[in-house]
């Protein structure tokens, strides 16, 4: 019984977290029952560094592993409550309203480990979160599932593969943001990898984050009222060119994000990215793209404020810009060249 009241209880904390909304379209809230960030408090408070030496950033979105050479897609969430054996006792909540798309309870299975993909299809444009490194996963859940904001999805762990994370450093791994392909199996064949897909199209390969920290902070300012305002707010890193006959998925998945419509003679589509990698805007090319020219072209590159080599989506050789490794996976996965 008091197990159920202290739940029950939780229950009711998280919601009252639920920030004001901007607009109808949308509520928003905080994944884990940390109220630190609700009541405007510093990183310290609710994020899990990587190590007792290491900088509370660490935990953050960005280039802040390995002296900032390394990147990281989320936020990683430390737990308020343990149990009696030192095991985080978090609940983990959605974040918005949402359906299951991908449910991952076999922790060797992924560097996430144990993990759940939520889908907010309703949103302009839809996006997911990613909930990693769980203990459980809520039984009652299924693909398919309807969830609620501020929903029971799990409990906060140290589970993963490859690497184990100490239970001390027990933690929430939190992303937001976009799915490049509705194809991701046929790209991961042809890079022959040693391991099995066992995700579908929703391995980390195929999703790409946006600051989940910057997001809540403009929303709980009231900087934006949909998810299309924040992402119009982003600052370009690159536009390329690419000359392809085919229409991206992506297209259909974010209408929002694609303008124009494409014509009879138009053989390739300009893209727009944002901060490391985030599609931005994808649209038609006008005009016949000329056989001379190259697949892949960059059209324009903005000063990039990164000072090392994390996630860089160009490389200048001389005076010209081509695209890193990172980028042309991006393009890989978009247009399935």
């Amino acid at each position: 019984m008091n197990y159920l009241f202290i739940n029950f209880a939780l229950s009711l904390f998280i919601a009252s977290q639920v920030f004001a909304q901007v607009s109808p379209q949308f509520r928003l809230s905080w994944p884990t029952p940390n109220p630190a960030f609700a009541r405007g408090l510093g990183y310290s408070t609710f994020l899990q560094k990587t190590g007792p030496d290491k900088p509370i950033t660490s935990g953050s979105f960005g280039c802040v592993r390995n002296n900032g050479y390394k990147f990281h897609e989320g936020l990683d969430l430390y737990p308020v409550q343990r149990d009696k054996k030192g095991r985080a006792d978090d609940s983990i909540f959605s974040a918005m309203d949402g359906i299951v798309s991908h449910l991952n309870s076999t922790a060797s299975y992924s560097a996430y480990g144990k993990y759940i993909v939520l889908e907010h299809s309703k949103l302009n444009p839809p996006l997911y979160s990613l909930y990693a490194h769980l203990d459980t996963i809520n039984p009652n859940l299924k693909i398919g599932s309807e969830v609620s904001i501020a929903q029971v999805l799990g409990k906060m762990g140290n589970s993963s593969s490859g690497y184990r994370i100490p239970l001390e450093r027990s933690h929430l791994h939190f992303e937001i943001g976009l799915r490049l392909s509705n194809q991701f199996q046929s790209w991961y064949n042809k890079k022959k990898f040693k391991s099995k897909n066992r995700h579908g199209n929703f391995s980390g390969f195929n999703l790409v984050g946006l600051d989940p920290l910057l997001f809540y902070s403009m929303y709980k300012k009231k900087s934006f009222g949909t998810p299309l305002e924040f992402l119009k707010s982003l600052p370009a890193s690159v536009i390329v060119r690419v000359k392809t006959n085919k229409t991206p998925d992506f297209v259909s998945r974010y209408p929002s994000l694609s303008t124009g419509k494409k014509s009879a003679v138009s053989n390739g589509w300009d893209v727009t990215f944002g901060p490391y990698g985030i599609p931005l805007q994808i649209k038609p090319v006008e005009k016949t793209i000329s056989s001379n020219e190259k697949q892949i072209k960059i059209l324009e590159f903005i000063s990039d404020p990164q000072k090392k080599p994390c996630r860089k989506l160009t490389v200048q050789k001389g005076t010209q810009f081509y695209p890193t490794e990172q980028l042309k996976t991006y393009l890989e996965l978009l247009f399935a060249i």
